[in-house]
């Protein structure tokens, strides 16, 4: 019997979660432990190296963690171990990540290393105490080496080993009765050896150097088991190496093992990329879901490339790739494109989900306020939409000011984009007009939690693609922040933000930007307190009557 395409991913959400439910006993993180601006590393071996789960999680936090920018770097490498066990008949000695572990901290310089070896440590061999103890002492040497750095630790057991994959039971067949074991001629239960070595990994969760141990091979092996149990002849790669499901039930471990909700996580990475499990009548991913897995895999195998050739190994591996540097600077452009990306399939969900709580709880009754105003206020459809601020909100002489334009005003006091966003569909889908002007100033004050240049540009971006969604033909356009004497000191910050809307300008069709920063400054860089209020924040009328000067500037330029 054929199972629809939905109620397949539903069957592989369910799946999914119930697997990772029992991951660290139960007892997931509650947030995840990064800070704002770390780098972390991910060291292991082929899996790794090939990388997609490292990809998807990166993905994930994009999409679940927008304020928090992370720059994650994967240097894994085929073959490699952390024991430095090679079996007899491999064609070349298996490289030890100690060996190059140092240079991969000094060249990337990580506030965390997630390190994830046992595939090839076992040297798919029976488990002996030979192989336990190198794994263990490997183990061991890498600890101290992270922790000599100042780094934080994570460790991951291996992915599962399955024998019943058609390469795997190739291989055994065409093996010689006296061959060693080997990758060609694994043991038949080496899974066993696997569930020894997470043994040892699992033992080292306590260990004042190590942060976190993240089963994965507990994850995999219950994946693997369950969709077994659906489709009896099911392709677990070629038993070592995972497939793409493979890959997202591994990003999924990892997931719920930095304090993620597990059935959140995979039902948003389902929805991005269309990967799910080869269940029944599965669908395939639509255009948009393709296109953002392609330009997500490909980012990730180029820029993973060049930190692995910078790094530097043993002979006789070659990587082919640009220099770091050039590398990084891709990565960058291709990274803000994903993030957009991310924005359209998921309709806005993941940026808003951050600030939805705080933003109603504070708000809610001054956007009820403004809802109000819709019943009782009417204009004709040629009219400009003001929204954003106090700027807007004080503005109260705002029509005569900005006469011939007839304007709608709807404002608040504190407002800031990462709220802004929150209320956006609310505050602007009830309106018809020519166009809309946005002044949101205070994302910027000096707060810890204030977002950053690049988030700002993101959420900005939201509540335009919010307005072009419902008015494709009428233009935005956001008012530069105005340098006010009483947030001077946080200038630096506020300019970067002001950089960051006129780059949204110059990039995104139907988005412009409304310079006036320059018009406030006097000979000496410094604000012009002529032009506000004793509190030296809000505009008086000589301030209006300038701003509403150059707003109406740009709007003919663009209007007419």
């Amino acid at each position: 019997m054929k199972i629809p395409a939905l109620l397949s991913r539903l069957l592989f959400v369910f799946l999914l979660s119930g697997l990772l439910g029992g991951l660290l006993g139960g007892s997931a993180k509650a947030e995840i432990p990064f800070q704002d601006g770390d780098r972390v590393l991910f060291l292991g071996d082929s899996i790794t190296q090939d990388g997609r789960y490292v990809a998807l999680v990166e993905a994930y936090l994009w999409a679940a963690y927008p304020q928090v920018h992370l720059d994650i770097v994967n240097a894994g490498l085929s073959s490699e171990t952390v024991s430095g066990m090679t079996e007899p008949i491999h064609p070349y000695p298996r490289p030890n990540v100690n060996e190059r572990l140092g240079r991969a901290i000094e060249l990337v310089k990580p506030d965390w290393v997630i390190a994830c070896y046992g595939m090839n440590d076992g040297i798919y061999h029976p488990v002996e105490p030979r192989i336990i103890d190198a794994y263990r002492t490997g183990l061991t040497k890498l600890i101290d080496t992270v922790a000599a750095s100042g780094a934080k630790l994570i460790l991951m057991t291996s992915p599962s080993f399955d024998v019943d994959a058609a390469p795997v039971q190739a291989h055994l067949k065409e093996a010689k009765q006296d061959e060693p074991y080997g990758y060609k001629k694994p043991f038949e239960k080496y899974d066993e050896t696997l569930v020894e070595l997470a043994g040892v990994v699992k033992s080292l969760e306590g260990h004042d150097a190590v942060e976190r141990v993240i089963d994965i091979h507990t994850a995999t092996s219950n994946y693997l088991r369950r969709v077994k149990n659906s489709k009896p002849d099911y392709q677990y790669g070629d038993g070592i190496h995972p497939p793409i499901d493979g890959h997202l039930a591994i990003a999924g471990g990892v997931l719920e093992g930095l304090g993620c909700d597990a059935t959140k996580a995979n039902q948003t990475l389902m929805r991005m990329t269309g990967i799910c499990a080869p269940i029944g009548d599965v669908a395939k991913p639509t255009e948009a879901q393709a296109k953002f897995q392609a330009l997500l895999f490909e980012r990730f195998s180029k820029r993973s490339s060049a930190y692995r050739k910078a790094i530097g190994f043993a002979a006789p591996f070659n990587v082919d790739s640009p220099a770091v540097n050039d590398a990084n600077k891709k990565a960058a452009q291709q990274e803000q494109s994903l993030r957009d990306m991310i924005d359209e399939l998921s309709g806005g969900e993941s940026l808003l989900a951050p600030y939805v709580e705080a933003a109603t709880k504070k708000w809610e009754g001054e956007v009820a306020k403004l809802e109000q105003l819709n019943q009782t206020e009417t204009y004709p459809d040629g009219a400009i939409l003001f929204i954003g601020s106090s700027s807007i909100r004080l503005w109260e002489n705002i029509a005569e000011d900005m006469s011939p334009y007839t304007p709608i005003r709807r404002g608040y006091g504190g407002a800031r984009f990462s709220d802004w966003v929150v209320f956006a569909k609310r505050l602007i889908t009830p309106h018809q007009y020519r166009a809309m002007v946005v002044f949101v100033a205070n994302d910027v004050t000096g707060k810890p939690d204030d977002p950053s240049a690049e988030e700002v540009q993101r959420l900005a971006n939201y509540i335009a693609n919010v307005s072009r969604a419902h008015q494709p033909g009428a233009p935005v356009f956001f008012i530069e922040i105005t340098p006010a004497q009483s947030r001077f000191d946080h200038w630096k910050g506020i300019c970067a933000v002001n950089a960051k809307l006129r780059e949204l300008a110059l990039t995104k069709p139907g988005i412009h930007f409304i310079a006036t920063a320059e018009h406030y400054m006097d000979d000496k860089k410094q604000p012009q307190q002529e032009y506000f209020l004793k509190d030296q924040l809000h505009q008086n009328q000589s301030g209006y009557d300038l701003w509403s000067s150059l707003i109406k500037k740009r709007l003919n330029e663009v209007l007419k």
